[in-house]
């Protein structure tokens, strides 16, 4: 039997068993504020954004790469209508103690970090979405 995974527009705060098969597109690590050389929380963006808690960096610091993907499970949703945006959706998985990620050896979709677009289309369109940033050779659209 195949293993079920959620999509990422049912997420939502009701549950906390998030199952999710994720290519990381995006990590970075927040230093503390007070101390540049402590790192305060890691940060993950694509379609959605995930975060590691400072009480949780120490067990997730060497765990997660850019351009890997994963299957993670038991988010707590939070909201960040009021907080920065990194990616388009509207949620935050923020990790727990409970959150289970695995490496997955053979990805069984390709990374598509970024949907190119030619730049006759951005020539010709009415008007271009803030979230695409433009090269020389081609347009970016952020995930």
């Amino acid at each position: 039997m195949a293993e079920s995974f959620d999509l990422l527009m049912d997420v939502s705060p009701k549950k906390l068993a998030w199952n999710f098969l994720v290519h990381v597109v995006r990590l970075w690590k927040a230093p503390c504020r007070y101390n540049p050389k402590e790192i305060n929380s890691i940060e993950m963006g694509g379609r959605i954004q995930a975060s590691v808690p400072k009480a949780l960096v120490r067990r997730w610091n060497d765990n997660i790469d850019e351009f890997k993907m994963y299957k993670m499970s038991n988010f707590i949703v939070v909201d960040k209508r009021e907080k920065t945006k990194t990616s388009m959706n509207r949620w935050t998985l923020n990790f727990s103690h409970r959150t289970v990620v695995l490496l997955v050896e053979n990805p069984t979709f390709p990374l598509q970090a970024f949907r190119l677009t030619q730049i006759s289309e951005l020539l010709n369109a009415d008007r271009i979405n803030d979230s695409q940033l433009i090269g020389e050779a081609n347009t970016f659209t952020l995930p």
